[in-house]
């Protein structure tokens, strides 16, 4: 049977939008982390010579006669820290998930061999294993802050001080106060008597606060025979643990996590947020300020040649300008997280709330993609604060409803999870859910055992 063959003609309306080549260029940078963006700048110098570089700051480091230098002051250092410490890691009697976290404590070191400038060691723990908890980690932390040299791994060259009085346990009580992080001050100058008298200064201080509890100095009165001994004992502390290695990660310096910003916390008043200068209100007395943190990029600009064709200097326009689109881009998104993430910034780990890429990218009106490009897993930026180096990932996170309408993130549950347990052993699924319940937190019994799974905690037939 032969079938007709009829042509019909129909109108259809379509809306296409088609992106530019400069727009594509804006995008992608986006994407880019600093290593990636730092050889596209070499790329657009050498083909278009209507863009200079004004500073390079890993060509000037590279081109340095200081680095020869510093290389033939470190030849007879053969060994690196982190060859030092997976040699005693090696050597011990630990679990996968135990010698896996050690490891990359280890590769986390930077020259000084701590790890404040790197990342926070809470990233470093793989959620697809159950049994990598920040308890392990915390055990993880104590056993490479053991080994030959004692005190590394630790978050600052002050904190180190405190670990290595800790591990030796012959310090007094008072040097004890002396080290911790906030006291270090008091030792400024390193003279007993004056010591002395900043500690007599520091307890006044202390109770001129309306109930101040007490303190170690409301104990026993300090002596300048005590301050002497203090002093002479952090004295023969070593400031530099890792001082005798070299370091794999001082020879990676550029090749680093991608840091794209900071966000310092200013004493201070502030109206209102302003993003256009990276600062964000959080209480009467200090605000927060997000700074790009161009890194190893070099700057460039506009050549003042102007002997160029038209061309080359339209283009060499816009390259620029996708750089700043870049730099403009990331900082409005870090002043959304953080203005979203208050908690977080102003008390620390343990109190972020849920928050998604879309509500970033509504709250600034731009396209989630565009949000997806800077806080993807695969290629995350990282953003510095003061309780560590985040990528910034580590701020979207699903939650479920509590009393109301807002939503409690799932690293909240999972601390409130853990706390209900230690208080009792024997408490089941079912009781876990009810206790969150009660609480305000509308959960299933299957989300519990699933985010108990995921802490590294036994159900309560095998705990």
């Amino acid at each position: 049977m032969a079938f007709p063959q009829v042509l019909n003609q129909i109108q259809a309306q379509k809306q296409i939008q088609k992106m530019s080549q400069r727009q594509i260029q804006a995008v992608n940078m986006l994407a880019m982390s600093s290593k990636d963006l730092r050889e596209e700048i070499y790329k657009a110098v050498q083909e278009n010579p209507a863009i200079e570089i004004v500073k390079d700051v890993r060509r000037d480091f590279l081109s340095s006669g200081d680095v020869q230098a510093a290389i033939e002051a470190h030849e007879d250092k053969t060994e690196t820290l982190q060859s030092h410490l997976m040699s005693q890691l090696n050597m011990s009697r630990v679990n996968p998930d135990e010698y896996e976290i050690c490891q990359k404590l280890i590769y986390n070191l930077d020259k000084n061999g701590c790890y404040g400038s790197m990342l926070d060691p809470r990233t470093l723990l793989d959620k697809s294993r159950p049994l990598q908890t920040e308890s392990l980690l915390k055990k993880c932390i104590e056993r490479v802050q053991r080994m030959d040299p004692i005190g590394t791994c630790c978050k600052s060259l002050e904190e180190s001080l405190y670990v290595q009085a800790k591990i030796n346990g012959d310090a007094s009580e008072l040097t004890g106060f002396l080290l911790e992080e906030n006291h270090l001050e008091l030792l400024t100058p390193p003279v007993p008597e004056k010591i002395l008298q900043n500690l007599k200064k520091y307890k006044e201080k202390w109770h001129s606060k309306a109930f101040a509890p007490e303190i170690y100095l409301d104990k026993e009165e300090i002596t300048l025979d005590m301050v002497k001994d203090s002093l002479d004992y952090i004295l023969h502390l070593n400031p530099h643990p890792a001082g005798e290695f070299i370091s794999d990660s001082s020879r990676a310096d550029f090749n680093g996590p991608d840091i794209v910003l900071s966000v310092e916390k200013k004493e201070g008043n502030i109206p209102e947020d302003d993003f256009s200068r990276g600062m964000i209100k959080a209480a009467r007395d200090f605000y927060f300020q997000v700074k790009y943190a161009s890194g190893a990029l070099p700057e460039v600009r506009l050549s003042k040649d102007v002997n160029f064709d038209r061309d080359s200097i339209e283009k060499a326009k816009a390259f620029i300008e996708n750089l700043l689109y870049r730099q403009n881009s990331i900082v409005l998104q870090g002043c959304m997280i953080v203005k979203k993430q208050i908690d977080f910034f102003v008390n620390g780990p343990g109190h972020l709330v849920p928050l998604t890429r879309r509500t970033i990218a509504r709250a600034l009106g731009v396209h989630e993609s565009t949000v997806s490009r800077m806080a993807n897993k695969k290629n995350s930026k990282y953003i510095q604060t003061e309780f560590g180096l985040f990528p910034a990932s580590y701020f979207f996170s699903s939650g479920v409803k509590g009393s109301g309408e807002q939503k409690i993130s799932s690293s909240v549950i999972k601390s409130k999870i853990m706390d209900l347990i230690q208080q009792n052993q024997n408490f089941s699924d079912n009781q876990l859910c009810a206790k969150l319940n009660e609480e305000g937190i509308k959960i299933a019994r299957r989300t519990v055992a699933k985010y108990r799974q995921q802490i590294g905690l036994k159900n309560s037939y095998r705990r």
